[in-house]
């Protein structure tokens, strides 16, 4: 049977009052907002110190929201009990201030906090205001008096949530059933534990709602996860507040490729060696471009400026949230992958042989010129996810620039088109034999890495 709160909140009406939603947003910014770019209706004079992120349902409409606050608030509470207890009192006297029925209408309010304040008795104040508490453990084990405290405030009307990757502290059987959702923090690694996932999978009747979702690659794994396949519920992040287009990216990653990933950064091997592993397949380097998108400074021409960016913790987790998803490698066209691999290691040896510093720019505008192929999609649409050079959209886009000389020359080699290729060669001031050499050169690099990925799956 539904939870209350599934009947409550699945099908949340997808408008609110159009003022209310301009005072929601004065009151309690979105948490991008924070940093200068404030939203038109902003008012400078509304003065708070909170801020909320969207929660979503898997049609894509808002059923939530979740509260916090501000970063330059959070970022003063590092650790200690007496800065934890603060934040949260501080965050539960502003959503009592808050008229959060009337700026919500039948979207809830998500808070999380640590389990120990429930004590608070403040809380009460949101009893009946659609607000769900998400506790806080660590590794504390779940008290008899907190447990009575919990159902005495369900009583009133508070809901409220665990974190999944504690669903196995001590006494947690007895909570699961005096709760009203459980929440899957896709930054904590453990969440995708198999142990974990055999708990949550043990609380049917609880909805499950994805936190932290920081960009589409976390939102596909998450989607695509076989761990807890469709059983999560809602989701909340960054990225689902960009409202990008949901179910853009069919083809999957090779699998051989991410756990060589995975061994790597667990081995602590060179930035060089993870680049030249992502390197071997298109694919996973454009969902790191992709990603990286939403931390970089600037534009991203080469696997190393993508790892750099992204960094090896938040790579690791993600590729660890893959390893736990659907990829189905017979849904890859080989033929086309091989056409990329040969397409942009050509046109990286040749730039590396003519002297050119931007070699690996070079390469990445190789494999991103079958992108577009690849993931059965528009070229310049995908080129909007991910922040390349000008010189990459140049020579892919509009077919000119630095770059593009060396991805016509590759074109006409795949095609025979040695008329072109002739003025190519003649552009670029290289001999057509350096071209063939390098060429087969090319070839032998993709096939060694095809091979690989072939024995992996025997």
């Amino acid at each position: 049977m539904p939870s209350l709160f599934h009947r409550l909140f699945q099908n949340a009406a997808p408008e609110i009052d159009s003022a209310a939603f301009e005072r929601l947003n004065a009151l309690s910014p979105r948490i991008h907002l924070e940093d200068g770019a404030l939203a038109a209706d902003f008012n400078p004079e509304d003065k708070t110190i909170i801020c909320r992120e969207t929660i979503v349902n898997r049609f894509e409409r808002v059923v939530g929201h979740e509260f916090m606050l501000k970063k330059n608030i959070t970022e003063r509470v590092h650790i200690g009990h007496a800065m934890r207890r603060l934040y949260d009192q501080a965050l539960v006297s502003q959503l009592i201030s808050l008229p959060l029925l009337q700026l919500l209408g039948q979207r809830f309010a998500l808070v999380h906090i640590a389990a120990e304040h429930i004590f608070d008795s403040k809380l009460a104040h949101l009893a009946g205001q659609h607000c769900v508490f998400v506790l806080r453990f660590a590794d504390d084990a779940v008290s008899a008096a907190l447990l009575e405290q919990i159902k005495q405030l369900r009583k009133k009307g508070v809901m409220f949530g665990v974190l999944a990757h504690e669903c196995l502290n001590a006494g947690m059987e007895h909570l699961l059933d005096s709760i009203d959702m459980l929440v899957l923090d896709v930054h904590e690694e453990a969440s995708f534990l198999t142990e974990i996932a055999e708990a949550v999978r043990g609380q049917p009747h609880l909805p499950l709602l994805a936190c932290h979702i920081d960009s589409y690659e976390a939102f596909d794994a998450v989607w695509e996860s076989t761990l807890y396949g469709e059983r999560v519920c809602f989701f909340q992040g960054i990225f689902i507040s960009g409202r990008d287009a949901w179910g853009v990216n069919p083809t999957p990653a090779l699998r051989f490729q991410v756990l060589r990933l995975l061994a790597l950064i667990d081995q602590e091997a060179p930035t060089q060696e993870l680049a030249d592993a992502l390197k071997a397949d298109p694919v996973l380097l454009y969902k790191l471009l992709r990603m990286s998108k939403t931390c970089a400074a600037e534009p991203i021409g080469s696997a190393e400026q993508a790892l750099l960016c992204v960094g090896r913790e938040r790579l690791h987790r993600w590729l660890t949230f893959m390893a736990h998803s659907q990829m189905p490698d017979a849904g890859r066209d080989l033929a086309l992958l091989r056409i990329a691999l040969q397409r942009g290691r050509l046109m990286q040896l040749l730039a590396a042989k003519l002297g050119l510093a931007q070699a690996e720019q070079v390469f990445l505008t190789g494999v991103l010129s079958l992108m577009g192929a690849l993931l059965l999609q528009p070229l310049a649409e995908m080129l909007k996810a991910i922040a390349v050079p000008a010189e990459i959209s140049a020579a892919l886009l509009t077919r000119s620039g630095p770059h593009f000389p060396y991805l016509q020359l590759a074109c006409a080699v795949e095609s025979q088109d040695f008329h072109t290729l002739s003025q190519c060669c003649q552009a670029l001031h290289c001999s057509a034999l350096l071209v063939k050499q390098l060429q087969t050169e090319a070839a032998q690099w993709a096939e060694t890495l095809l091979c690989q990925e072939a024995k992996a799956d025997e």
